[in-house]
């Protein structure tokens, strides 16, 4: 059903009631005046679509009408009607700001297609607006995963997205939610309608009903000009509300009265607008224990997570580093000024593969750009990575008093390596299956680590030194 408010303007009243029926009967919300001053009373709330309105009316003019409105910075389109027809008073009415002029008497078929064009220009125009504000590249390359963790999670995006299900995407903050819920919309039917993003702990708490569900003109003191929300701004597209445990509990109600009713009311409105918008909604917070403290509403926890999709954390599938490394440089080639295009060199994707990466893909991709800035030559080296990660990768390993910087950068890797996968194995009891699911490899592979530790004497090195800690922090306990 359209979620457009037409007014109809015109002193007769047959003439009113008559193209009342027609549009209500056609899915349109409409509302009616007799003249210029009941309808401009109606139109600088802001929230009328598209305007009928007759050329001459008693006690007033639709063309002054029309420029008083414009004038207030209130963006409805006009359709002019007049039973006297000339090229002139055509002319005058589109000079004048007018979408289209219709010759009195009416029929009901030609107004209906002149509305449905109308709607489709303004809905062209504001999916333009919408776009320019998103972040840029809405369709661009995408990463092609290798992890077997992530290449699950692409199963279940192709599986949801057709639907029009609610989906909760959950995740560590950085792991890239916003981008899994962007291609859930690319992969859905709603794909050529707007997709719009928002954070809810970034809105200010008195200004959250406003923006979600716009005002009128006048609603409230700073309110000089009416304002769409960012459900209607979502009409016939997504929205993604990141961060949605940000939300205080009188929005959570709002929030899910809209997504059971589909129909919004505008602050200061007295009229309801139905909307046709698809939810996904993010969150970093584990939404089921905010339920149990009351800090967040079950039936709006039931409501979002129909369909959840859980992201995993970078440190659990490493598999995905050296070619998200190389995702992007592309991309920094593209988008710098430099137009380098580099490579990394071995030492420092191994230094990369060992860091535990706490913020995740968002903290390689800083870091990769950083990196790409700082780079001389035609790669990247150890020395254009920041301190975090020259400094903390090694701890995160081997650091014995014997072992401490011992060999080359390589051995110090394998026995970083050794450490992470034998903590593994030990934190999942001996289950070497587990282990590996915990890890993002595969079984053979993990077997195959063993064994090159086992040939290296890591494998014993790194348990004798991790029962020396466990016996030093003892002593000290």
């Amino acid at each position: 059903m359209p979620a457009l408010q037409i007014l109809v303007i015109d002193d007769e009243p047959a003439l009113r009631q008559v193209l009342a029926t027609a549009l209500g009967k056609a899915g349109y919300a409409v509302a009616s005046a007799a003249n210029a001053e009941q309808a401009s009373a109606r139109l600088v709330q802001g929230d009328v679509d598209i305007a009928l309105c007759d050329m001459c009316m008693p006690g007033g003019d639709g063309l002054d009408l029309m420029r008083q409105i414009r004038a207030a910075g209130i963006d409805t389109a006009f359709i002019m009607m007049t039973a006297f027809a000339s090229v002139d008073t055509a002319i005058e009415a589109i000079k004048a700001g007018a979408h289209d002029y219709m010759i009195k008497p009416l029929r009901n078929e030609e107004v209906l297609h002149r509305i449905a064009q109308a709607a489709a220009v303004r809905g062209l125009r504001d999916e333009n607006r919408t776009l320019r504000k998103a972040v840029l590249g809405t369709r661009e390359e995408r990463f092609r995963f290798t992890a077997p963790s992530m290449q699950a999670l692409e199963r279940l995006v192709g599986k949801v997205s057709p639907t029009e299900s609610t989906v909760l995407v959950i995740g560590e903050s950085g792991t890239g939610k916003g981008v899994i819920a962007r291609a859930i919309h690319e992969q859905s039917m709603r794909a050529d309608g707007p997709f719009i993003p928002v954070n809810c702990g970034a809105i200010p708490e008195s200004l959250l009903e406003s923006e979600f569900f716009g005002h009128t003109k006048g609603a409230f003191t700073s309110a000089d000009r009416a304002r769409k929300g960012l459900f209607l701004q979502a009409d016939k597209g997504t929205l993604f509300l990141d961060e949605i445990g940000e939300l205080p509990l009188h929005m959570q109600t709002k929030l899910l009265h809209c997504i059971e009713d589909k129909h919004i009311r505008p602050v200061g409105s007295e009229q309801a607008r139905r909307v046709d918008v698809r939810i996904i909604a993010a969150t970093n917070r584990d939404l089921a224990q905010m339920v149990r403290e009351g800090r967040f509403r079950e039936d709006l926890f039931f409501r979002l997570s129909v369909f959840q999709v859980p992201v995993p954390p970078l440190r659990s599938r490493q598999q995905d580093i050296p070619g998200l490394v190389r995702f992007f440089l592309r991309r920094a080639r593209i988008s710098g000024h430099a137009q380098k295009d580099l490579s990394i060199d071995h030492d420092a994707e191994e230094l990369l593969l060992a860091y535990p990466w706490p913020g995740n893909v968002r903290e390689l991709d800083n870091v990769i750009c950083r990196a790409y800035i700082l780079a001389d030559g035609d790669h990247i080296t150890t020395a254009d990575l920041p301190p975090e990660i020259t400094r903390t990768a090694p701890r995160a390993g081997l650091r014995g008093p014997a072992n401490e910087a011992q060999g080359t950068l390589r051995e110090q890797l394998r026995r970083i390596e050794a450490s992470i996968v034998l903590r593994t194995i030990e934190e999942a009891a001996g289950d070497r299956r587990e282990a590996a699911q915990r890890l993002g490899i595969g079984l053979s592979s993990l077997y195959r680590k063993l064994e090159e530790y086992e040939r290296a004497g890591v494998a014993g090195e790194v348990t004798a030194l991790r029962s020396a800690h466990a016996d030093e922090s003892a002593t000290c306990h």
